[in-house]
């Protein structure tokens, strides 16, 4: 019985006998004889558990882990080449449904209404007027929560340095708001500690 061919007329049950024909000590030439024998086995179990793009991405992961592990993958590879394309298919199953859970998450908040969307918008353009150092010292604070002590550390300088360089950000942020229009906000506003 002849084995079957895939498009490029590798036989694709060579990728089972093998044996211990491919030495890992070549890697570059043993990754090429691998792909090229378990490759289109190994995305046709990839496009039965989900989409072509996924599949192809999957795919090249399986072949870069190979690659790295070669010592570890034993002969034949198509078990180990299929264990490891499983384990990353749910890697990134998994990495999916948690961006999607947060994209719920972030879109059940409220939608800003439109004095918001003022405010939100003279902020950014505020921001923009900024300088580069004023913008880090406010987003440290205000974007990324990060307290006194750890912003200080993320810029390099002291607490009391970055205590003077926050007030002084939040008001010429303020200057640039009020000039927008927005002087009801106090400057602790902008940002919280």
């Amino acid at each position: 019985m002849t084995a079957a061919a895939d498009r490029r007329g590798v036989h694709v049950d060579d990728c089972d006998e093998r044996g211990d024909a491919l030495p890992v000590d070549d890697r570059d030439d043993w990754l090429t004889e691998v792909f090229r024998a378990c490759a289109d086995r190994v995305l046709a179990y990839l496009l039965h558990r989900t989409d072509r793009e996924t599949a192809q991405d999957v795919l090249q992961e399986v072949f870069v882990t190979a690659h790295r592990k070669a010592a570890e993958v034993p002969n034949p590879p198509i078990g180990w080449l299929l264990g490891t394309a499983r384990r990353l298919l749910a890697n990134t199953n998994r990495s999916t449904r948690r961006r999607n859970e947060l994209t719920l998450r972030l879109a059940a908040r409220r939608a800003p209404d439109e004095d918001d969307s003022a405010a939100v918008a003279a902020v950014e353009r505020g921001l923009a007027q900024l300088s580069d150092k004023d913008r880090e010292v406010l987003t440290l604070s205000a974007w990324y929560g990060l307290s006194g002590e750890e912003a200080a550390v993320a810029l390099d300088c002291t607490v009391s340095a970055y205590n003077v360089r926050l007030h002084r950000a939040r008001h010429r942020l303020a200057d640039r708001l009020r000039a927008d229009g927005f002087g009801t906000l106090r400057t602790a506003e902008l940002t919280h500690d």
